[in-house]
């Protein structure tokens, strides 16, 4: 495991330490009166790959300043963002104001919003009128659409006949071996520092309680008594749940994950839930204790917001990958709080509305993309609810009417089209959720709950064609709008 050898260097500006998600978890010294501006970091990790039109996972860096004029400003170059907030507020230029010449410690977050394929450097250039100027240096990719041209032909439909489409896409994949699984983590849970991207200990706004080497700190049978010791193999559906170590389960990457040993072990063969009320709790926010939604009272371990997304993917991956097996596993009484014996719908009542909850509350990520796409190259096959969001609610949600021609769908009404800045929708009833995807399938940004009418002001965005999806009590609308250049 990696700790933080935060080791200040008084004759440099930078500061040299360990990277959680990003380089900045070794802060800039508080007490530092030496005049000029002060950044923890001189470059940022490369971002790696991203889709035109989306965005990547945040990282981020320490800003620390003194003796400077009133504004400090901060400029990028390239398709670079900065904010002072995780998830949103990104932009190309910021001012922060000083107390009297003072800036304290601010963190600034940074995402990549590539707007075409290739690869591409930028600045962050942070000055005032009368200091030097400290410039940072961020790098990171365009890519093309990953999925395979043709791979998900005839996935038209809803319900139970569109999830057995799926699973005859996806059914088939090499097997691994178990002992491979430690291999294949460096491709498939590589953090932009290197280190070991585990979602039951990153706090992906901010450092991480503790950081682990591939290889290096993996489980060898010793240790993983408290917390932060080894990480291990964690299958989030239990294989308990499928009558243990049973392949092509008990190898399939797209739901083993790595974990830190006692996490895992806490968390052990429970459902995932929500727990208001936890008895135990991790260092990063995971929480075990009693399950407080309708139909399932039991133990659950809940983990945090920014993952939900991730684990609810992949549990409905489990149940179409598996749909010819899953009503005969040999169910543990865990599994029988969360699985239903049967084809279709596969859950219970109360697992699909939280597992299509957290799908549409945690969007895809850039890191589900990365994954989804090693496992692809490892085993053969893919998770159709990171590539196409979309089938998650088709499959298993709401019977509502789908509307995709203007004529019939003249309840709602979205105008202009083409937009630019901005675009309004027109409702006869409440909006649950407003979504807009890339032609590729990717969510580009999402809107919940909304009133009947309404603007919606249009994130940088590269001009083109996209997928606009609203849901509502009745109708689900469904239309394709032009972004102007």
């Amino acid at each position: 495991m990696s700790r933080c050898p935060c080791t200040t260097l008084l004759l440099l500006f930078f500061f040299v330490g360990c990277y959680p998600l990003s380089p900045a978890a070794c802060h800039i010294a508080a007490t530092n009166t030496e005049e000029g501006i002060r950044i923890s970091v001189a470059a940022l990790p490369d971002f790696r790959e991203v889709y035109p039109g989306h965005f990547s996972d945040v990282q981020w860096y320490d800003l620390q300043a003194n003796g400077i004029d009133e504004e400090l400003h901060i400029s990028v170059s390239g398709p670079f963002r900065v904010s002072l907030h995780c998830h949103e507020g990104f932009d190309q230029s910021m001012v922060l104001r000083s107390d009297d010449g003072l800036l304290e410690e601010t963190r600034v977050f940074v995402r990549f919003f590539p707007l075409e394929t290739g690869k591409k450097t930028g600045h962050i250039t942070h000055w005032s009128d009368n200091t030097e100027s400290v410039a940072l240096s961020v790098t990171g990719s365009g890519i093309g659409d990953l999925v395979p041209e043709g791979y998900y032909d005839g996935t038209t439909g809803h319900g139970e006949e569109l999830k057995t489409r799926v699973y005859e896409i996806i059914r088939e994949h090499t097997v691994q071996s178990y002992a491979s699984i430690w291999e294949h983590f460096e491709s498939t849970d590589m953090r932009f520092d290197g280190h070991v991207w585990d979602m039951y200990s990153d706090v992906p706004c901010g450092e991480a309680p503790y950081l682990y080497s591939f290889f290096e700190d993996q489980d060898r049978g010793l240790g993983g008594n408290t917390e932060g010791e080894v990480y291990n193999r964690e299958h989030s559906m239990p294989r308990s749940w499928f009558g243990g170590a049973v392949n092509p389960m008990n190898t399939d990457l797209h739901h083993i994950y790595p974990a830190d040993k006692w996490v895992n072990a806490v968390r052990d063969n429970f459902p995932y839930g929500v727990v208001p009320e936890p008895s135990w709790t991790s260092m990063n926010g995971g929480k075990l204790g009693q399950n407080s939604l309708p139909g399932y009272d039991g133990p659950a371990f809940e983990p945090v917001d920014d993952y939900k997304g991730d684990l609810a993917r992949t549990f409905l991956y489990m149940v179409t990958r598996y749909e010819d097996q899953v009503a005969a596993w040999d169910y543990s009484p865990e599994a029988q709080t969360m699985l239903a014996p049967n084809r279709y719908p596969a859950y219970r009542e109360w697992a699909i509305g939280m597992l299509l909850e957290w799908h549409a509350n945690d969007p895809v990520s850039q890191k589900e993309i990365l994954r989804n796409h090693a496992v692809y190259q490892i085993q053969g096959n893919r998770n159709p609810f990171i590539d196409k969001p979309e089938l998650a609610e088709k499959i298993w949600g709401e019977t509502g009417v789908w509307v995709s021609d203007p004529e019939e769908g003249s309840r709602f009404r979205v105008y202009p089209n083409p937009a630019k800045d901005q675009l309004w929708f027109e409702s006869p009833t409440e909006i649950r959720l407003l979504e807009v995807y890339s032609l590729c399938g990717h969510l580009v940004f999402k809107i919940h709950p909304m009133a009947t009418a309404s603007p919606i002001s249009l994130p940088l965005l590269p001009s083109g064609v996209y997928l606009l999806r609203l849901l509502g009590r009745e109708q689900h609308f469904l239309k394709k709008i032009v972004i102007a250049p």
